[in-house]
């Protein structure tokens, strides 16, 4: 038997009490604990003054009890498009039928209770495909779970009725394919789909007419299976403003989240909590005409910011004075720009696309996509407003003529205000609310890094193509949002960018605000986050590579050839590593060509080459008739030696056409005899073997 001494006794005393006043104290510190900073997004629902407030939950059922809706519209969204259709969809059917919609994020659900969902009830899916078939980031649990339900037949949701809309682009294989997926699991456990399935063709830029066609065709069905009539479709605000003062330091005037509100700017980075960079480096690589690339460094250093090879850069810009002002001008807003307003929605369950107090002009230059290429959907709302009958008969005429509106919107690149300038001077009478409903959130704009995270750990590399549009009967410049505010930001970092442009040496040209909110940046600055990709280098160094990618696709190819070389430097054991690169012309559009002489350099002899296509310079050549030249090398590096293949760049041709040219080399294969098909199976296999991987746009 164990016999225990005073001493041991004692021992045991003060343990048991130390243990018993850490436990009270704990308790008392998470009573009295204040709260954490916010980093949250400004945009969620928040309790206000005769405001109801949405209990939380992540039942669905329970959800549309709660909130008394008879429809789920679930978005599956990678960069707002599908998420701003939901809304629209929502907001129509309430408007025609009377059907109350939530419209609800993927990943704030659990789907336990999704296949039980009761037969008063409608599950509506927009799903976004993103690249090759995969789902977009807030979709995958839910493709996970779509996955696992593999024709059950058992399970009997006999009770579910849902419909199916997807985003996509044909100039992917996969096209489609998150929502097939889904509509081919749920029909195979019995539930029942309302109307066809609509497939949105980015890659032919059809998608908001294949949505529409898509709507107008299950709106109707939708309100027949839930018993509702059609109503006259008048505008009914969801959001009302009131203007509420001077702002305050408690006023959203560009800043993302409310940490930054008060200045705090610190860790995690994301898309929620974008870090403030300073430009470390900017560059000219070449100018051409209307047509000129950019090379910028992200200063990253002192902060937990950090990023891996091949991942992407999302850059946050803001839009142009010239647009900012002409929004403000048309609308009736210039007089009030500064104005504090005050958000408010009468539906708890439909987010705010912008803080709830912020001002006119922030929401324009900073939070709203003012410049988007204008929709017949919202042009067909704000026709409503016109300030006579023969301005909107001839708005009218746009939005039911296809080919008009293809021809004389589409064609000239015009954003809503734009077109709206060249019917009447002003669209005051046009509500702000019906404006904050249809308008995206503005949007970061994602780029390929251009710099290894090994061989530059203190700076994040893009390289951007800005390209300007103007016709002589045109009384705009069509622009990009975020490559024409990353030209301002080069130039005011380095302004003899410009000298020979047209411009005096140092002159800078102003076309955005820099300061940031509330002249917070005393440098140029922009707000980045990284987001993670799968377009990596595999971890053996020793591996060989094959890298296609004409013009700025060469991007993640410079930070690959880098890191191979920093690989290379330090004694590691580099495997081939082979760079097929197309462009115009040697010396118009030849992108860091000095520095591939210098990387190949660190690297032991034959382990490195690149060939480069001219297709404006003697013959016309692309890189799919270099990879032909370098036949009998790709076929040994692929099939005898597992390379990994890395393509960047366009998607609608480029990477088609490479793959074509692809599975013909592999095809004169000894061991596939001319079977195209066969080799055509053989690289979609390397693809599902991750050895085929693609970043293409």
């Amino acid at each position: 038997m164990l016999v225990l001494s005073d001493f041991d006794l004692l021992f045991l005393k003060v343990i048991f009490a130390s243990l018993v006043a850490y436990s009270v104290n704990l308790a008392a510190s998470r009573l009295n604990r204040k709260p954490t900073p916010s980093i949250l997004p400004h945009n969620k629902t928040t309790q206000k003054s005769g405001t109801p407030v949405t209990i939380a939950t992540r039942n669905i059922k329970r959800k549309l009890d709660l909130t008394q809706k008879q429809c789920v519209i679930f978005y599956g969204s990678q960069t707002g498009t599908s998420e701003k259709l939901a809304a629209i969809l929502s907001k129509e059917a309430l408007a025609r039928f009377g059907i109350d919609c939530l419209v609800a994020n993927l990943e704030d659900f659990d789907y336990d209770d999704l296949l039980s969902l009761p037969e008063d009830k409608v599950a509506i899916f927009l799903l976004a495909t993103y690249g090759e078939g995969e789902p977009t980031d807030n979709a995958i649990a839910f493709d996970r779970y779509s996955n696992s339900l593999g024709g059950r037949i058992e399970l009997a949701a006999t009770s579910l009725h849902y419909a199916a809309f997807g985003l996509g682009s044909s100039s992917y294989a996969q096209f489609n394919a998150m929502i097939r997926r889904v509509d081919s699991a749920l029909n195979g456990i019995g539930a029942t789909r309302i109307g066809d399935v609509g497939v949105g063709d980015d890659g032919k830029g059809t998608l908001e007419d294949d949505f529409l066609i898509w709507k107008d065709n299950t709106l109707p069905l939708l309100a027949q299976k839930l018993g509702f009539s059609e109503r006259e479709n008048k505008f009914v605000p969801t959001f009302s403003i009131e203007a509420t003062g001077t702002p305050s330091a408690d006023t959203f005037l560009g800043e993302p989240n409310k940490a930054q509100l008060r200045g705090r700017f610190r860790g995690p980075y994301s898309a929620l909590n974008p870090l403030p960079a300073p430009i470390a480096y900017a560059q000219q690589v070449f100018v051409s005409g209307n047509r000129r690339c950019l090379h910028m460094e992200f200063d990253i250093q002192n902060t937990t910011l950090t990023y891996e090879t091949g991942d992407h850069l999302a850059v946050w810009p803001s839009n142009a004075d010239i647009e900012v002002a002409r929004f403000l001008e048309v609308f009736g807003l210039q007089e009030h720009k500064a104005t504090q307003i005050t958000i408010q929605s009468a539906d708890p369950t439909v987010n705010i696309p912008l803080p709830t107090n912020t001002t006119y002009e922030a929401a324009a230059r900073y939070y709203l996509e003012i410049c988007a290429p204008v929709t017949r959907h919202m042009l067909t709302l704000v026709t409503k407003f016109a300030v006579d009958e023969q301005v909107r008969s001839k708005l009218v005429r746009l939005t039911t003529d296809y080919e008009a509106f293809q021809r004389d919107v589409k064609g000239r690149h015009l954003n809503l205000v734009q077109l709206l300038q060249l019917f009447s001077p002003s669209w005051s009478q046009v509500p702000f609310s019906l404006l904050l409903e249809n308008m995206r959130k503005l949007q970061p704009r994602y780029y390929s890094i251009s710099s290894s995270s090994l061989a530059s750990k203190k700076t994040i590399a893009i390289t951007a193509v800005v390209e300007s549009q103007k016709q002589i009967d045109w009384t705009h410049e069509f622009n990009g949002v975020a490559t024409s505010y990353l030209l301002s930001q080069a130039q005011k970092h380095n302004p003899v960018l410009l000298a020979g442009q047209g411009q005096r040496k140092g002159q800078i040209i102003d076309t955005h605000t820099l300061s940031g909110p509330r002249g917070i940046f005393t440098r140029p600055t922009s707000p980045i986050h990284v987001r993670r990709s799968k377009f990596h280098l595999p971890s053996d160094s020793s591996i060989p590579v094959i890298m296609i990618g004409p013009g700025t696709g060469i991007a993640p190819f410079r930070a690959f050839t880098q890191e191979r070389a920093f690989q290379s430097r330090h004694g590691k054991k580099v495997g081939r590593t082979v760079l097929f690169y197309g462009c115009r012309r040697h010396d118009e559009d030849f992108l860091y060509e000095s520095e591939w002489k210098e990387l190949k350099q660190a690297f032991q002899p034959g382990i490195f080459d690149m060939y480069v296509a001219f297709s404006r310079e003697g013959s016309k050549e692309y890189v799919q008739h270099k990879i032909v030249q370098q036949a009998e090398e790709i076929r040994k590096l692929l099939i005898e030696q597992g390379s990994r293949v890395y393509i960047c760049g366009d998607a609608k041709r480029m990477a088609k056409d490479v793959f074509e040219t692809m599975t013909r080399v592999v095809a004169e294969d000894a061991q596939f005899r001319g079977d195209i098909q066969g080799a055509e199976m053989y690289l979609r296999d390397l693809k599902k073997a991750n050895r085929w991987s693609e970043d293409v746009w």
